[in-house]
């Protein structure tokens, strides 16, 4: 009759923790613990499969390759346990001490296999009356059990250390994982004892933890919800309606290192200033987070608000640049001039500005077509870019003008755009008659003046240049009319 309720009790919970395998395989979170969980379900199928057809199967031969199948499972199931509660708490634990725990495991399989030609771990196994198998231990299968009690002491005492930081739900998660250990340990007691009728009732024990790891998934996520949340791109913290510290996940401690240090946890960090316009962005390196804020309550009724930090430095990027000519645009201009007047300041430092203007474009746009003014304002882009790289940052601040930013004096930044006016001056466009030019003015930062203000002087400057472009142009032209008019008029008088 024992054996009938307890093959019952295999078959169920092979089903049950069957259905967790193939519930955790088609889960698309990707997560550490996936292979741990999966394995160790697998290492308890194999010993339930294994009990079963023991208890099932007539003939001593067939018992017996039952048990060899069984301790398939039966040898790296604790191991894997150990290490699965390990990995849930993020403890730090070097991966050969994770591969040293397989040794005796390993070993104890060669023997279990090898059982007839040795009598190390089965001094003697025989097939009793009662259909069972009587087995006689030997003197590695002491071995065996110490080192699977020590794994149970050790794995009991680390979720216990645990338990302390732990909220509700996680404690809740935390009972299930020491019953999973504990329950089969008591069990192998109880039969190890001689007082289960010579029944392995400790399969029995692995049963049932394989079913509470199983209730632990679908309840509670053991696999996915703390790895998903630390392995996020997006920083995230959770605030109480205290501005008390409910979770940072590890993106959110390297945006803000403070949400990691002990202050945090003393109350002595004020964590209300996150919700400020100070944090609204953070700037880490070259890498730009945006923050939200949402309120929120949880599964406990517990109310608080979510920050989340989200990267933009990719939509920053492209906010930032001129989509035709691919250089920075107005909008980054400012911010950028003023933050390099700040540099200039604080290094005494020289700062230039430099302004450049195409020279008589809506000619361009209006006689041969804004498609050949494109043209014309990405080959000056390009110019810029080329003879300015190493030398400064180039803008295209509207239209047709462009500004440079150079960490050098005036005479520096004269001497570049120089350079610059001379190479595209000499291009050949195709659909032009003529050669294109630009007109430029620079000024230098004055320790005093705004970053407008530094910008106009040099627009100025770029603009008394251009205006006295124009005046030799059309001195040039008069001079060409004066001298073609005298002989249009003797032509008519003839």
């Amino acid at each position: 009759m024992l054996g009938v309720i307890l093959s019952g009790i295999l078959i169920v919970g092979l089903a049950l923790t069957g259905a967790s395998v193939i519930m955790i395989l088609t889960d698309q979170h990707e997560t550490s613990l996936r292979e741990f969980a999966i394995l160790g379900l697998f290492c308890s199928i194999l010993i339930m499969l294994s009990y079963y057809v023991e208890l099932n199967t007539p003939g001593f031969a067939a018992k017996v390759d039952a048990v060899k199948f069984g301790y398939v499972g039966r040898v790296f199931v604790n191991p894997l346990l150990l290490i699965l509660a390990v990995r849930y708490y993020e403890a730090k634990v070097g991966r050969l001490w994770q591969y040293l725990l397989y040794l005796i495991p390993l070993i104890t399989l060669y023997l279990v296999f090898t059982y007839e030609d040795n009598h190390l771990f089965y001094s003697d196994v025989t097939l009793g009356a009662d259909g069972l198998l009587h087995i006689v231990p030997g003197s590695v299968y002491y071995i065996y059990i110490a080192y699977n009690t020590i794994l149970a002491m050790v794995y009991i005492s680390f979720c216990l250390y645990q338990r302390p930081s732990l909220r509700k739900r996680e404690k809740q998660n935390n009972t299930i994982l020491l019953l999973a250990c504990i329950i089969p340990f008591f069990l192998l007691l109880i039969y190890l004892a001689g007082w289960s009728y010579g029944y392995d009732i400790a399969a029995i024990g692995i049963t049932i933890a394989s079913l509470l790891v199983t209730f632990s998934i679908f309840r509670y996520g053991l696999l996915n919800k703390e790895e998903m949340l630390q392995n996020m791109a997006t920083g995230l913290v959770f605030l109480d309606s205290e501005y008390r510290l409910v979770y940072a996940n590890r993106k959110a401690i390297q945006l803000i290192p403070a949400l990691g240090m002990p202050l945090v946890h003393s109350q002595r960090f004020d964590l209300k200033q996150l919700c400020s316009e100070k944090y609204a962005t953070i700037q880490v390196g070259t890498d730009t987070y945006q923050r939200k804020i949402t309120e929120f309550t949880n599964g406990e009724g517990q109310h608080g608000k979510l920050l989340t930090f989200d990267d933009i430095t990719e939509i920053r990027s492209r906010l930032n640049r001129d989509l035709m000519t691919g250089l920075l645009n107005h909008a980054s201009f400012y911010p950028m001039l003023d933050d390099a007047m700040t540099a200039a300041n604080q290094k005494n430092l020289p700062l230039t500005v430099s302004i450049a203007d195409i020279d008589s474009f809506k000619r361009v746009n209006d006689t041969y077509g804004h498609a050949n003014g494109d043209i014309v304002l990405t080959t000056l882009a390009q110019t810029l870019q080329k003879i300015c790289d190493g030398h400064g940052d180039v803008f295209r601040y509207g239209g047709e003008e462009f500004a440079v930013i150079f960490h050098g004096d005036l005479a520096y930044a004269e001497e570049i755009m120089a350079k610059a006016f001379s190479e595209f001056s000499e291009i050949d466009f195709d659909f032009l008659p003529y050669h294109v030019t630009f007109s430029f003015g620079s000024a230098e930062f004055n320790r005093l003046e705004t970053s407008v203000a530094l910008f106009e002087r040099a627009d100025q400057k770029m603009y008394t240049r251009k205006k006295a472009l124009h005046a030799r142009e059309r001195a040039a032209a008069a001079a060409k009319d004066s001298e073609i008019q005298p002989e249009n008029e003797t032509c008519a008088y003839r």
